[in-house]
C-alpha cells in the first residue's frame, strides 16, 4: 500500500483523527465492491422474475450508461498511469494496491455497466443493490476527500516556498484529479440510482390511469415511502374518497392472489 493498514495513533489516539491512506484506498473502497459482488445474484432474480419487458432508453438510462463509462474509463487510465509512473526505471514504488485497486473497481463498473441494457430488456425500473452500492461507495470516499484537500493543500505549501529545488508532484496531482473526478461521478450516478427508469412497453398486467405510483417509484422512495406522500397530504387537506384511492398493485388483485391462495388451500384440507 506504501503505508500501515490500520494505525491507532494516527485514527485513534489523536486530536486530528484520519485514516491511513492504505486504509481509505482498500477497505473503504473495497467494502462496496465486494457487497455488490456478494448480493448481485438479487439482481439476477430481478431479470429472471420479471414479467416486464423492453423499457425504451431515455434521459436517465443513457446517463447511467454514460457517467458508468465515464468510470471505466478514468478507472482504466489509473491502472495505465500507475504502470507509466511507477513502473519499469521509476524512483516510485509500484504497490499491489496500484494495480489490484483499479481492477476491482473496473471489474465491479463494468458488471454494472453490463446491468445497465439487460434492466431495460428485462423491465427492471430499479434495483435496491445498485442503488446501496452507490451509496456506500459515496459515503465511504469522504474521508479521502479530506485527505486529498489536506495534501493537496501540502503540497502547494511546499511548492510556493522559497526551497532552491521543488519535488515532483506529478503523481500526486494526478491521483487528487482523478479522485475528484472518480468521486463527482459517484455522486452522480448515486443522485441518479435514486431514481426508476421509465415504464417497459410490454408488460403482463394492464395498467390503468389510475395506477399506483408504488410501480414507477425508485428504490429510495420505496423504502422511504415518499411515492405515497401525495395521498397522505390529500388526506390531510380533505376527508378522502373512493375515487381518491389508486388501483392496486396487479399482483395484489384476486385474479394474481387467489389461485396461488387456491393451490396451498386445496393442498392442506385433503
Amino acid at each position: 500500500c506504501g503505508s500501515h493498514f490500520w494505525d491507532s495513533t494516527e485514527t485513534w489516539y489523536t486530536t486530528d483523527p484520519d485514516f491511513t491512506p492504505c486504509f481509505e484506498q482498500t477497505a473503504l473502497v473495497w467494502t462496496p465492491c465486494a457487497f455488490y459482488w456478494v448480493f448481485v445474484i438479487f439482481d439476477f432474480y430481478y431479470l429472471k422474475a420479471s414479467l416486464d419487458r423492453n423499457i425504451p432508453w431515455n434521459k436517465l438510462s443513457v446517463s447511467k450508461a454514460l457517467v458508468n463509462l465515464g468510470l471505466l474509463v478514468i478507472t482504466a487510465l489509473d491502472l495505465i498511469m500507475a504502470l507509466i509512473k511507477k513502473g519499469g526505471d521509476s524512483e516510485l514504488p509500484l504497490y499491489d494496491l496500484d494495480v489490484w485497486g483499479p481492477i476491482i473497481k473496473f471489474a465491479t463498473f463494468l458488471l454494472i455497466f453490463i446491468f445497465i441494457p439487460l434492466n431495460r430488456k428485462y423491465g427492471v425500473q430499479t434495483t435496491g443493490c445498485q442503488f446501496l452500492f452507490w451509496f456506500l461507495l459515496t459515503v465511504l470516499s469522504i474521508p479521502r476527500c479530506r485527505t486529498e484537500v489536506r495534501l493537496d493543500a501540502d503540497r502547494q505549501d511546499i511548492l510556493n516556498s522559497d526551497q532552491p529545488t521543488k519535488p515532483d508532484f506529478s503523481w500526486e496531482e494526478y491521483q487528487f484529479a482523478s479522485f475528484f473526478i472518480f468521486f463527482t461521478f459517484t455522486c452522480i450516478m448515486l443522485i441518479l440510482n435514486c431514481f426508476a427508469d421509465g415504464m417497459p412497453k410490454q408488460t403482463k398486467y394492464q395498467r390503468g390511469e389510475n395506477e399506483i405510483p408504488e410501480l414507477s417509484a425508485g428504490f429510495l422512495s420505496r423504502i422511504t415511502y415518499q411515492w405515497f406522500d401525495s395521498m397522505a397530504l390529500k388526506g390531510y387537506r380533505n376527508p378522502l374518497e373512493e375515487k381518491d384511492l389508486w388501483d392496486l398493485r396487479p399482483q395484489d388483485s384476486c385474479s394474481e392472489v387467489m389461485p396461488i391462495f387456491a393451490h396451498h388451500w386445496n393442498q392442506n384440507v385433503r
